[in-house]
Parts: structure tokens; sequence; C-alpha cells
């Protein structure tokens, strides 16, 4: 049985004015503001609450070391995921709501071209989180020489590492590594693209991805069985090379593009 959209959707709506009301309470609370779908007027009855709280120097320390408590207090609570030494937390509530809170220190905050995205201001009593939009309006968004650097390694090593699973007959896991060459397939789709970088890389994929990637990740998917990863290593491979070069082309890469090739190959010619 589905869910009722109309129930998700004001179930979230009520989630989302209890956070605001509890976190506006505080004086120490100098903005609240919505990132993601909904600030964006993309949304649909699945889509989360990406919230972000920003508080005094003085209290935001309590707020992170309180992310996974401060929820707890809300109707519908279910469960909390979180990660070590992170200043966030997603929580999840009845029926099937999802919010993620982000704490952020006021006098951190610096103009960044990630608060160019669409931002609904909820609570803003002395204008920080306005100003730092309009004073984050020039700033381009950029693709560092590490960042294609970290992202081809891993997926050359994604590629290579599923290969000897699937030999090995580690097939779960020969299967999880072609999972990660796909997101690194996406990640370069979006780089060659100019796309406007999204914070989960396989977020929403399937309605901005190339018509040519889609098509090959969608054809990669097949049984938990050593021949079927191998054919999917190979057109997998065969994309990402092919990737691999553009971006090398486009970016002006330090990193030899012959030993890239090569990595590839070595996997492309056994697969």
């Amino acid at each position: 049985m589905s869910f009722d959209e109309r129930s998700l959707t004001a179930a979230r709506d009520r989630l989302l004015e209890t956070a605001v009301r509890f976190f506006s309470a505080d004086p120490a609370v100098m903005g609240i503001f919505l990132g993601g779908s909904l600030a964006a007027g993309s949304a649909d009855a699945y889509s989360d609450i990406d919230l972000r709280v920003v508080v005094t120097t003085d209290r935001h320390d309590y707020y992170v070391s309180q992310r996974r408590e401060l929820p707890r207090q809300w109707p519908g609570f279910l469960f909390n995921e979180w990660v070590p030494g992170a200043q966030h937390c997603v929580s999840h509530f009845r029926p099937f709501g999802k919010i993620d809170i982000f704490y952020y220190d006021a006098a951190a905050l610096a103009p960044s071209p990630w608060y160019r995205l669409p931002i609904r201001i909820l609570h803003d009593p002395k204008g920080i989180v306005a100003d730092l939009v309009k004073r984050s309006q020039g700033f381009p968004f950029t693709v560092s020489e590490d960042d294609l650097d970290f992202s081809i390694s891993k997926g050359l090593a994604a590629a290579h590492e599923s290969y000897r699973r699937a030999r090995r007959g580690e097939l779960f896991y020969a299967l999880s590594l072609l999972d990660e060459l796909r997101q690194h397939i996406m990640q370069a789709d979006d780089w060659l693209n100019d796309r406007t970088p999204e914070t989960a890389v396989i977020a929403k994929f399937d309605r901005r991805g190339s018509s040519a990637v889609l098509d090959v990740l969608k054809a990669s998917y097949g049984p938990c069985a050593a021949d079927a990863i191998m054919s999917a290593l190979r057109l997998l491979a065969a994309t990402y090379r092919a990737q691999v070069t553009e971006l090398h082309g486009k970016f002006g890469l330090a990193r030899p593009l012959v030993s890239d090739l090569e990595a590839l190959d070595v996997v492309l010619l056994r697969a």
C-alpha cells in the first residue's frame, strides 16, 4: 500500500513548523533557512527538509553536541542517522518524514557559491542570512584539481577492485564497487556539462544526466553473477574511459592521461 501523499506533505509541514518554532525561541539562534527542493519549489511528497540553523559561537558547540537529542523531543520521532564528528544530524519521523539539520557557527559564515542555490529564509532577525546570500551572488562554482584528481583515482580504483572481487567470487563486494564506479561516472557527467553541483551526486541524476550516460547506467544493472558483473564492468569502464579523456581535455589535468587510460584498459582487455 502506498502512502497518502497529502498526509505526507501535511506531516512534513507540521514537522517544519515544530522545528522552526523550537529553534527560533532561542535568542542564540541567529538564522534559520531552508535549502534543497523545498527552497527551490521542486519538492514532492517524498522530499525531505534540508534545514540550516545559524547559532552564536558560544552556543554552537551545545547544538552540535545535542544534535541527536533535540529532535527526540518532537512529536513523531522514529530514529536518527548521523556521522561521528559531523555538525548535522538526519532525523526520521512518522509517517515517513525526514529532516536534515545542519548547525552553523554565525561567526564562521562566509560567502560561498553554495549560497547562490535556492534558499528560503525562515528566521533572520538581524538579517545576517539575507546579507550572506547577497554577498555570495558573485561567487562562481569551480572544480578544483584536487576534486578531479580524487574522483578519477577513486573511479579507477573501483574498476580495478570490482574486477578483483568478481574474479575471487566476492560478488556482493564486486557489485558494491560497481555502484561506486557509477557514482564517479555521474560526477564526471556533471563536470563535463557544467551543471550546478548537487550535495549528493546521485540525487535526482535521473532527471539531469546525459541520455547516453543514463542508458549505460541502466544497462549496467544485472544479476549477482560473475559473468554479469564482468559484462557490466566492461560497459561502465568503456564509458568512463571516454569521460576521463574528456576531463583531461576540458580541465588540462596535470596527472598523465596515458596512465589513466592504461589503468582502464587493463580492466577492459580482461573483463
